[in-house]
């Protein structure tokens, strides 16, 4: 089949709640409570939509802490109406700012009586013991919190930016590049000598040191798009992995993830051409944060005798700080990543997969009522939970689609299991809330706030990745005789 050129479009819409929301990822904010004061910057839904004779695909970006799966699937299905893309080639990835609203509930294997006694407090300090529990609850948080009128506003705008993109189809060409990015991402998982988690937001205990911390990826994957003939920027997808937040600030923000998109933007305009749509997403950033290289005593500290109100201005002002700083250093490391893409591709074939996976449940847990599952969901095999990996691929590059928050070491042996030479890892894709961290069996063997809090249980990271390895071949792992649930989109 001879090759055909390449058509691309893409176009953002802003999904800005109303001042008052409650925000998630965080509970002891500043403030006190939850509510968000103002709008700092604003949200986006962002859409990038390719097309190669018969074969389309979307990929969707949205300044959320996630989005579940009732939602991904409604704004699927709204857009696809609207543009003839097939459901299955379209993958809604979430930055996962904690300065957003609360989108849905979120399972969680903590009873509230051990959230509260087992996780960082507002001033910082915490037990030494932190997330290490000795029985599983089914409980969920921030239920009741989202507004209702406003997701449905998000889905409406999530799929009106998809069908912009595709109205705006023209001829394009893509390369992909990548380049380090310093002084941003570090460890989640400090392990300390006297057997306690490290965190900079308690005070120093003396004589005790660090013994172990996790690895990072400390790359900026960037996938480029550009019209053909003048070479316009037309849109790029960061792909960098580490939680986005500052730190609890009152704000609605897109934090880290809209900073670095707002300067990449900028930097690689071109005089006379529209604006390029930058879509961020989130590589494998479960036991991954910015918490060791942020200013702490900016953003987090109390000062004896502080008025709360001049508190609360001081640590704003050290948001923004901070923002601008990390914002910028993985926005440069994004067009390092862009300047040194050599090869733009105008003919690439596109693909798009889609594939269910199990994951065990820690024993004893059971998803509430309060958790949205979608309906294909409920078929799950007895103590588990049913999500997806997806894939869209374009020439040599593949985008994959991850659930929740997996760890590092997860995306890490994808890659050397599948050999993939242009891979870029989307954590936080088509489904949150009913899953949040997924760790690999080691890290449970340590403990720890992730391991505990998760529903998700031993053996969940490696499945994962076997169903990720299995889309990527192409093909279905499991023993012969057992049947495929791998569904090409097209």
């Amino acid at each position: 089949m001879d090759r055909q050129n390449l058509y691309a479009g893409a176009a953002q819409r802003v999904i800005t709640p109303p001042v008052g929301v409650s925000m998630s990822g965080w509970n002891p904010r500043a403030s006190g409570d939850i509510r968000s004061r103002y709008v700092r910057d604003d949200l986006y839904a962002r859409a990038l939509v390719l097309r190669n004779g018969s074969r389309s695909w979307a990929l969707v970006a949205v300044d959320l802490s996630g989005v579940d799966a009732v939602a991904t699937e409604q704004i699927r299905c709204g857009a696809a109406e609207r543009t003839g893309l097939s459901p299955d080639a379209i993958m809604v990835c979430a930055t996962h700012t904690h300065s957003g609203p609360a989108f849905c509930p979120v399972a969680t294997a903590y009873s509230p009586e051990d959230m509260a006694r087992l996780t960082i407090r507002g001033d910082g300090s915490a037990p030494a013991a932190m997330g290490q529990v000795t029985s599983v609850s089914s409980s969920a948080s921030w239920v009741g919190e989202t507004d209702l009128a406003w997701k449905a506003r998000f889905v409406a705008q999530a799929a009106a930016a998809v069908e912009e993109a595709y109205g705006t189809l023209r001829p394009a060409s893509v390369g992909f590049g990548e380049a380090g990015v310093d002084g941003v991402a570090s460890s989640r998982r400090v392990l300390m000598s006297d057997g306690s988690w490290g965190d900079p937001r308690r005070h120093p205990v003396e004589g005790v040191r660090v013994v172990s911390r996790t690895s990072i990826d400390p790359l900026v994957r960037v996938f480029g798009v550009r019209e053909q003939g003048t070479g316009a920027p037309l849109a790029a997808v960061m792909n960098y992995g580490t939680h986005p937040w500052i730190f609890c600030g009152t704000g609605i923000s897109a934090e880290i993830a809209g900073a670095a998109s707002d300067r990449v933007a900028e930097a690689w305009s071109r005089d006379g051409s529209e604006t390029p749509v930058i879509l961020y997403t989130s590589g494998p950033e479960g036991d991954v944060t910015p918490i060791w290289n942020v200013d702490i005593e900016g953003v987090w500290r109390t000062r004896p005798g502080e008025d709360p109100e001049e508190r609360l201005s001081r640590r704003e002002r050290g948001f923004d700080r901070e923002l601008a700083r990390l914002g910028g250093r993985v926005a440069a490391g994004a067009m390092a990543a862009v300047r040194g893409i050599v090869r733009w591709d105008g003919t690439p074939e596109l693909w798009a997969r889609r594939k269910e996976v199990a994951l065990p449940l820690k024993a004893g847990y059971r998803h509430v009522d309060d958790v949205i599952l979608a309906d294909w969901q409920r078929d799950a095999p007895e103590s588990h939970h049913l999500t997806e990996v997806q894939t869209l691929g374009i020439g040599e590059g593949v985008f994959l689609g991850l659930p929740g928050e997996p760890f590092v070491s997860l995306g890490k042996a994808i890659r050397e299991r599948s050999g993939t030479r242009r891979l870029l890892i989307a954590a936080l894709a088509n489904e949150f809330g009913a899953v949040s961290y997924i760790a690999d069996r080691e890290a449970f063997e340590q403990g720890g706030y992730e391991t505990a809090f998760t529903p998700v249980g031993p053996g969940g990271g490696e499945a994962l990745v076997d169903g990720a390895v299995a889309l990527l071949g192409g093909h279905d792992a499991r023993p012969q005789g057992q049947a495929s649930n791998l569904r090409p989109a097209f």
